[in-house]
């Protein structure tokens, strides 16, 4: 079972997030905890590319993006913003 963890940008930008949003994405990180490969029907989650051994994803709430790495043990969520503010340049941050 992988394990999730937030950066710590992600995890600012998760406090911040409204509370209807911040609850799909604490379901999402529940699915993920039980199988990094199941999401809810509600999300969408696209791979958006690699950063050395880790692919990297983004996840969509709404009009909010989330991104995160996995490496197959850590699944880790590197931002989480609003579709228009979100920018793919240097992703990771891990």
């Amino acid at each position: 079972m992988p394990v999730v963890e937030m950066s710590h940008e992600a995890r600012r930008q998760f406090l911040e997030l409204p509370p209807e949003i911040a609850d799909r994405f604490k379901e999402l990180a529940d699915r993920l905890k039980e199988n990094a490969h199941r999401v809810p029907p509600w999300c969408e989650v696209k791979s958006i590319g690699r950063e050395g051994a880790k692919e990297v994803f983004r996840a969509r709430a709404g009009e909010y993006r989330a991104t995160y790495v996995f490496d197959g043990d850590v699944l880790r969520f590197t931002r989480f913003r609003l579709r228009k503010d979100i920018g793919y340049g240097s992703l990771a941050k891990t």
